[in-house]
């Protein structure tokens, strides 16, 4: 789908090339903002690409360097089948050698969603290449099972796993949901799972990134999300980490922030009153200018 005019004036150019990974696997990149600036890395939410944090790329393009990616299998990435590694290790592994092609030494890295849990990984494994994390509605891992209440969190990761089996079931679901806007928007805001102050033009964009995806591979990588665990990573995490949670999110609720703040040696914590899962497009502005005070911290432009 694409953005409309003033997101996409807002941006700016954008520059996208290909880059092939250490096992063969061609990823669609996006670079925005100035080429000379200190580096920041987006790792975005599963299925999305940089749509979703377009306005977070607003914020920090004109001082800074942005890279952007699609995940494995999902947008203009190439795809991968079952033989291929979906894991948030291997995510993070395709964002370092992202990093060393573009000779980004060190960059504040900026997750959403998967994107904390990707981003967390990296820390875990080349703890010298992020020079701080901002971590967006997310969490260190088992999101399902952190986030909601036995046995839910188990039965939603059974009913992923009946969808990797049944891919025409998966896709029928979001077909509705990208066939119809109108009704997906009413229910995931009747549900509380984005708010209706959510910016249309992106949200509607996510979904059908989302919507686009080879549903077997989403619900695989959704299954690798599910059962990943960086809890025992985070006390020896070097960088600062701010992370930014909304307080009607119920997905990665408050807690799980207030978890990785207060377990890192040099954690904040920051919530968005009356933010959904999608509060980095419900409050933008508040979101950036928290953003912003690390990144002056860590990488001034």
């Amino acid at each position: 789908m694409q953005l409309p005019r003033p997101v996409i004036d807002a941006l700016g150019p954008m520059e996208t090339t290909t880059f092939t990974t250490d096992d063969g696997v061609d990823l669609a990149v996006q670079l925005f903002g100035n080429p000379e600036g200190p580096p920041v890395v987006v790792a975005n939410g599963i299925g999305v690409r940089y749509f979703g944090l377009a306005r977070q790329i607003e914020a920090v393009k004109q001082t800074h360097r942005v890279l952007c990616w699609d995940y494995r299998g999902m947008g203009d990435s190439q795809w991968v089948g079952e033989d291929r590694d979906v894991s948030m290790p291997r995510h993070a592994q395709d964002m370092v050698q992202l990093m060393d092609r573009f000779e980004m030494q060190r960059a504040l890295l900026v997750g959403w969603s998967m994107g904390v849990q990707v981003s967390l990984e990296l820390i875990r494994g080349w703890p010298e290449r992020a020079a701080g994390m901002v971590g967006m509605l997310g969490t260190y891992g088992r999101p399902f099972r952190t986030g909601l209440p036995f046995p839910a969190g188990h039965l939603t990761e059974a009913l992923f796993d009946y969808g990797r089996r049944n891919p025409p079931l998966a896709q029928l679901l979001l077909d509705i949901g990208t066939g119809f806007p109108e009704f997906t928007y009413w229910l995931l805001s009747t549900i509380q799972f984005i708010g209706r102050d959510v910016e249309r033009d992106i949200l509607d964009a996510d979904i059908a990134g989302v919507g686009q995806v080879e549903k077997s591979l989403y619900m695989r990588t959704l299954l690798e999300l599910a059962t990943h665990d960086a809890s025992d990573s985070l006390p020896s995490v070097p960088c600062p980490v701010l992370m930014i949670c909304g307080d009607r999110d119920w997905v990665t609720p408050p807690r799980s922030g207030r978890f990785i703040a207060s377990s890192v040696p040099n954690g904040r914590y920051r919530e968005i009153t009356g933010g959904t899962h999608f509060g980095l497009i419900e409050q933008p502005a508040l979101v950036n200018r928290w953003i912003g005070q690390l990144l002056e911290e860590v990488l001034p432009g």
